[in-house]
């Protein structure tokens, strides 16, 4: 994946934040981003999480922020299009679905709900 495809900027809903934004068009199924980095047990607060034990620090995908409608999921060490993504589209995925546990919990711009991981899925 070239990084010529996405762009990290100031993130357009989120003040003080960054972001990662399309620089092309993507369709479904599409991998967006091949992670690559440092494997770590834990996760971090800029960590995601590849699998059921690991977490990896990504150099790009450390900027892609939580949407509860998000462009894309986790597939292992790829990030894929789960709909239609446009040029200048924000890519981001639903921490909730993919993360077990999160370093840093927050509360949603979007649903106004403490997001904590997977677990508070189950709650």
């Amino acid at each position: 994946m070239k990084l010529s495809n996405l762009r990290i900027s100031s993130a357009l809903n989120i003040s003080g934040q960054s972001g990662v934004y399309a620089n092309q068009k993507f369709n479904i199924d599409d991998i967006v981003l091949c992670l690559s980095g440092k494997i770590l047990p834990l996760p971090t607060r800029t960590s995601i999480q590849i699998d059921n034990e690991n977490h990896i620090e990504d150099d790009v995908g450390h900027y892609i922020n939580h949407n509860c409608n998000p462009t894309c999921r986790i597939d292992g060490y790829n990030v894929v299009a789960i709909k239609e993504v446009g040029e200048s589209d924000e890519i981001s995925y639903d921490y909730s679905q993919n993360e077990d546990r999160l370093a840093s919990p927050f509360v949603c711009s979007c649903c106004n709900k403490l997001i904590t991981g997977r677990a508070n899925n189950e709650i």
